[in-house]
């Protein structure tokens, strides 16, 4: 049983691996543009795992792993607030706190880091004064992150196909069953991500 489960995670994460570095080929312009995104995207899941605590299941007696979504935001939005200052002057996280489990946590820490990226670069990460708010809600059967920007440079709509584009078409609908809109909101971007709240929590498939 337990090299069945190893031979499972070990395929699921070389899958994932080759998926990231295909993925961001196709944006890179340098081998060393390649070297740094794929680099960030993978200490991305690391940090997100490393938050997973083993869980036995007294049915199949598995492993399972757990983190909640706030713990889950904290740890991918930290690598871009200053150590220095106060965490909640940048980025204030609120509402309901949700466990994410088994693929799930790939998928959030991978949707998360893409958005704190792009805040980063061109939003309000980008600039001192810039704050992110992020709201987390139960509406029936999903859940709803609603990541709203303020503080930052003037937004600049776009519709250019990056990897955070081709990685929510691939892992929201498919993975969470939810979707991924944006508006574009004077005092910054808005980001509404809508996602089957069973599938957040849903324990690793065979």
């Amino acid at each position: 049983m337990l090299i069945r489960e190893m031979d499972h995670r070990i395929k699921n994460l070389f899958a994932l691996a080759n998926s990231i570095v295909s993925l961001s080929s196709r944006f890179a312009e340098t081998p060393g543009e390649l070297a740094i995104s794929v680099g960030r995207r993978m200490n991305a899941l690391s940090r997100a795992h490393s938050l997973t605590t083993p869980s036995s299941s007294t049915a199949s007696g598995r492993k399972e792993q757990l983190t909640t979504l706030h713990d889950l935001i904290w740890t991918i939005i930290s690598p871009y607030v200053d150590p220095r200052e106060e965490p909640a002057l940048r980025c204030k996280v609120t509402g309901a706190d949700i466990t994410v489990n088994g693929p799930a946590v790939t998928s959030m820490a991978l949707l998360l880091h893409e958005f704190a990226t792009n805040a980063a670069k061109y939003g309000a990460l980008s600039v001192p004064e810039g704050r992110i708010d992020i709201d987390c809600m139960i509406e029936g059967d999903e859940f709803v992150l609603q990541w709203v920007e303020a503080g930052g440079p003037p937004v600049v709509p776009t519709e250019k196909t990056g990897f955070g584009t081709l990685l929510e078409k691939a892992t929201v609908s498919t993975q969470l069953d939810g979707r991924v809109t944006r508006s574009w909101d004077p005092e910054g971007i808005v980001i509404k991500l809508t996602a089957n709240k069973e599938r957040l929590s849903a324990a690793d498939s065979e």
